[in-house]
């Protein structure tokens, strides 16, 4: 099988090291650089012959390569990893147009409409069909920009021990371990199951618990402007 990756930015290049363990990769990039187990090149031209497109452009970049993409493409798949870019305008200048979201560690890929996925199998990872178009829109906050607003509540939890006296390496390794260890036991209790098994009544836990209010609010607030911002992009 053979990939072609066009806009090899910090997506685009996660996108094509994943797809590389698994096919011939091709990789468009307006400079070109080394990739080990990848081919780049500075035209999209060269994907021509490539069994999918995958597009991780920015929207308005994207949005101006539409019809040159199409030209190439032809009756070629393409996948688009471009925030807001809708089907419908794809369809404009591409015959068969696809869409996908995910971030940059690639641990889970959010796919409209059911068909991608037969193009997209190959990456190898786990999969999420969205519901409809608008629910892979809201994908871009929860799935594809998230990373980086977590990563300040994990700075914050850091800071927070530091300030308590644990030196920074060991707070990093701490929030890491903590954060992992969340997300393992929310999956597997829910948050009334993590509560009975950590906090006892009037211990330590849950004095922070009923302080956190205000964070939760800051991150539903965060993450519900990001998807609001990928709506209309």
């Amino acid at each position: 099988m053979k990939v072609g990756v066009i806009g090899v930015g910090n997506l685009g290049m996660a996108l094509a090291k994943k797809a590389c363990k698994n096919a011939e990769v091709v990789a468009v990039k307006r400079k070109v650089v080394e990739v080990e187990g990848v081919e780049v090149t500075d035209r999209i031209e060269d994907v021509g012959d490539c069994d999918v497109i995958l597009v991780a452009l920015k929207p308005d970049v994207f949005r101006m390569e539409l019809e040159r993409i199409g030209r190439v493409a032809g009756e070629k798949p393409v996948v688009s990893f471009a925030a807001g870019v809708k089907l419908d305008e794809m369809r404009r200048h591409i015959k068969n147009p696809f869409r996908a979201m995910t971030n940059i560690a690639i641990s889970l890929i959010a796919y409209w409409p059911a068909e991608t996925f037969q193009h997209i199998s190959f990456l190898d990872t786990e999969f999420i069909e969205c519901s409809n178009e608008g629910e892979l829109d809201v994908m871009t906050a929860y799935l594809g920009s998230s990373p980086s607003i977590l990563a300040y509540l994990m700075h914050a939890f850091i800071l927070s021990a530091i300030r308590d006296g644990v030196d920074y390496a060991k707070s990093l390794k701490v929030a890491v371990s903590a954060f992992k260890a969340t997300a393992e036991l929310y999956d597997r209790l829910g948050l009334e199951g993590v509560l009975k098994k950590i906090a006892t009544p009037a211990g330590t836990t849950i004095e922070g618990v009923i302080r956190v209010s205000e964070a939760q609010r800051a991150l539903i607030e965060a993450l519900s402007a990001t998807s609001s911002k990928a709506r209309v992009i």
